[in-house]
C-alpha cells in the first residue's frame, strides 16, 4: 500500500506558496495535516479529510458554520495513485472560488506523485538487478532457486535466450555508471534485459531474445546489432570510444555466469579495439587456453629454438594477419600495410621453412596458428 510521503507533501507546499495566498493543507490517509501554509496546523487532525479518505466521496465542501474537528470553510478533495486514495488537499476559502484551484492542484499532485513513485520503482528495480547480477557474476554457492526468486521479483521470463554483451569504454571509472544511467533513462534497454556495471567498470547487458534458437544461431550478429543500435548511436553521438565483447547464449539463470566469463575471456584475449568481437568466433583459441603451458612448451619450444629473432618476427606478423583475415591474402596484406605480393613472398618463406601450406591445408593451418600463439606468449614473457 502506498502512503503519502511527508517530504513530498512539503515540497508541494513550498512550490505552491509562490503563486497563491490561499491557505492550503495536505492531509495523509489518517486525516493528519502533514504540510500546510499555516505551520501551526501541521500535525493536527482534520475530520473531513479522514471522511474523504475512508468514504465514497472524493470531494467534500465545508461551509461557514459547519462544525468539524480541525476544519475550516473550504473544499477538500482526495488525490490518488492507481485508484487508491492516499491523501487529501484542503483549501480554505469560499468553495466556489477555491474549487478550480483545488482540482488543478490535485491534478498536479497526482502527476508529480506518479512520476516520483515511478522513479523510486525504477531505482528499486535497478538495485535488484544489480544484486542479482552481482550474485550471478561473483557470488559463491548460488542456487537456481535463489536466482529464480530474483527473476520472479523482477518479473523476468527465464525461458528467453539471453546473450551477454560487454561494452568496454575507454573512459574513467565513474563514466560507465553515468553512461548506463543515460541508456536506462532514454529507454534504450528492454524490460527483460539485465544490466549493470562490472568490477572492471565495463557495462554488461544480458540482452534477451524471443527468437527461435536456430534462427538466432543463423542471424544473431545482425539481430543483436539491430537491438543495441540505439545504445551505439548514443555512444557515437557523444564521441565515446568502445569495444564490444559478445558472449555465449544462455537460457538458465544459473548459467549466466558462464556467459559473463566468456565475455571476460574474450576481453582479455582480443587486443583489438573499436569493434565487436564474438565469442563463438574464437572457440578454438578458447579451448586451447585450457591447455597447460608446460604442455604447449613441450610441443612448440623446439621450433622456437630453431628460429632467429627475424624469423620469429616475420612468422608472427604474417600468421597473425592471415589468421585475422581468414587467410584472405588481399585482406591480410592490408592489415600489415604491405603489397599483396610482399605478403605472398613472406608466406613462401614460411612454407619453405616448415614444409607446410596453411592456405590449402587445414591441418597445416591449425599447426601454424597454434605455433604463432605460442611464439606470441613466450616472446612477451
Amino acid at each position: 500500500m502506498i502512503t503519502l510521503d511527508t517530504e513530498f507533501a512539503n515540497k508541494i507546499i513550498e512550490r505552491v506558496k509562490q503563486y497563491t495566498d490561499y491557505n492550503i493543507n495536505i492531509m495523509n490517509e489518517r486525516g493528519i495535516i502533514v504540510a500546510s501554509l499555516t505551520k501551526e496546523r501541521i500535525g493536527t487532525f482534520h475530520e473531513i479529510a479522514l471522511q474523504v479518505v475512508q468514504g465514497d466521496q472524493d470531494e467534500i465542501v465545508v461551509h461557514e458554520g459547519d462544525r468539524y474537528i480541525g476544519t475550516k470553510e473550504g473544499i477538500n478533495v482526495a488525490f490518488c495513485y492507481k485508484n487508491q486514495k492516499i491523501g487529501v488537499i484542503g483549501i480554505t476559502g469560499k468553495p466556489e472560488e477555491v474549487r478550480p484551484i483545488a482540482l488543478i492542484l490535485r491534478l498536479s499532485m497526482e502527476t508529480m506523485l506518479e512520476y516520483e513513485l515511478y522513479k523510486e520503482e525504477r531505482f528499486q528495480r535497478k538495485n535488484l538487478k544489480d544484486r542479482m547480477l552481482s550474485r550471478v557474476m561473483y557470488g559463491e554457492n548460488m542456487t537456481q532457486e535463489e536466482l529464480a526468486e530474483y527473476g520472479r521479483r523482477l518479473k523476468l521470463e527465464e525461458k528467453y535466450i539471453r546473450i551477454p554483451v560487454m561494452i568496454r569504454l575507454n573512459q574513467n571509472a565513474e563514466f560507465a555508471e553515468k553512461v548506463l544511467s543515460d541508456i536506462r533513462e532514454f529507454h534504450y534497454l528492454a524490460h527483460q534485459d539485465l544490466y549493470t556495471v562490472t568490477r572492471s567498470n565495463d557495462i554488461i547487458i544480458f540482452k534477451y531474445f524471443e527468437e527461435d534458437l536456430m534462427q538466432l544461431i543463423r542471424e544473431y550478429k545482425f539481430i543483436l546489432a539491430e537491438r543495441i543500435s540505439a545504445v551505439l548511436r548514443y555512444l557515437k553521438s557523444r564521441d565515446i570510444s568502445y569495444t564490444i565483447y559478445v558472449g555465449s547464449f544462455q537460457n538458465r539463470y544459473i548459467q549466466y555466469r558462464v556467459g559473463y566469463q566468456h565475455c571476460s575471456w574474450l576481453r582479455g584475449y582480443c587486443k583489438e579495439e573499436g569493434r565487436s568481437l564474438f565469442f563463438y568466433d574464437y572457440l578454438e583459441e578458447y579451448f586451447c587456453s585450457f591447455v597447460p603451458f608446460d604442455e604447449t612448451r613441450g610441443i612448440f619450444e623446439i621450433f622456437k629454438e630453431r628460429m632467429d629473432e627475424r624469423e620469429i618476427e616475420n612468422y608472427v606478423t604474417v600468421m597473425t594477419a592471415l589468421s585475422a583475415s581468414n587467410y584472405n591474402l588481399a585482406e591480410g596484406s592490408k592489415r600489415i600495410q604491405v603489397h599483396k605480393n610482399t605478403l605472398v613472398y613472406r608466406l613462401d618463406k614460411l612454407r619453405e621453412l616448415f614444409g607446410m601450406n596453411p592456405i590449402q591445408e587445414q591441418k597445416d593451418r591449425n599447426f601454424m596458428n597454434n605455433l604463432c600463439e605460442y611464439l606470441v606468449k613466450t616472446c612477451r614473457q
